[in-house]
């Protein structure tokens, strides 16, 4: 049996940590127009997550990014949107200044109609806590993540950087690292399955990177990632999938367990 959250954690509907995994589908666009597109495509894929990389967006201000936010939930009629920002040191698109990013993303929970937002745990509790306190205020949900695109760290590392998530007061706990070898992406499921037992109120969203790591995307789900991430009409990091056959992969393990 799949490790479930108890209980799910219910966003527009959508069960995160419930008995069905979720595949998330990012937006990497640079204009209105091109964002649109793909949240429609994203759309007609039928995807249970639809998340926002605004890092990527080129009229980046406090304004646009609410007007835009406004624009995609008219396209996504029922999706959970996920607004991310990601800093240039974690995968983010460009640099961006710390000033230009937490006004952005305090404007989008006061104003946008999202649903959840990303926020790297290095930014540290002095940034953390006043934007997890604007979005619980606003009703939102806070994805705290790490990345690292160079390796993937001890287990003691990574159940560290989850255990300090959750304290913090994330209600999503992420985490994506690059395996150099197949011994990596092992223990990164072993370290899901450890913070499953150990936070079983709190939804993972765990990921092994590039191609080694495709099995904790489609499998990850068995160990206690509620949810993957898989390309639309773009992908955002390496190792990401088209939705259609992520998705056929997991119903697979799902029907044979």
């Amino acid at each position: 049996m799949r490790p479930c959250v108890k209980p799910p954690l219910l966003i527009r509907g959508t069960e995160f940590g419930g008995s069905k995994p979720l595949f998330c589908i990012p937006l990497v666009a640079t204009d209105l127009k091109q964002l649109l597109m793909q949240a429609d495509v994203a759309q007609r894929l039928q995807a249970d997550v639809v998340e926002w990389r605004a890092d990527s967006y080129n009229e980046l201000s406090a304004e646009s990014v609410v007007e835009a936010t406004h624009a995609l939930r008219r396209t996504l009629d029922r999706q959970p949107i996920l607004f991310t920002l990601r800093i240039g040191s974690e995968g983010g698109a460009r640099e961006i200044s710390q000033d230009l990013r937490t006004h952005c993303i305090d404007a989008v929970l006061r104003s946008g109609p999202i649903d959840l937002i990303d926020v790297e745990l290095c930014n540290g509790p002095q940034i953390l806590q006043p934007i997890i306190e604007t979005a619980h205020g606003h009703a939102k949900r806070v994805i705290l993540s790490f990345h690292d695109f160079q390796a993937t760290p001890s287990n003691e590392t990574l159940f560290g950087k989850i255990s300090a998530m959750i304290d913090q007061g994330a209600d999503i706990a992420k985490i994506a690292c690059m395996p150099r070898e197949p011994a990596d992406v092992l223990r990164l499921l072993q370290v899901t399955l450890s913070a499953r037992q150990a936070f079983p109120g709190v939804p993972l969203c765990t990921t092994s990177m590039g191609g080694l790591g495709l099995l904790s995307r489609v499998a990850g789900f068995l160990y206690g990632s509620d949810m993957a991430f898989a390309a639309g009409a773009a992908a955002s990091a390496p190792g990401q999938i088209a939705i259609g056959e992520a998705r056929a992969l997991t119903e697979a393990f799902l029907r044979n367990i």
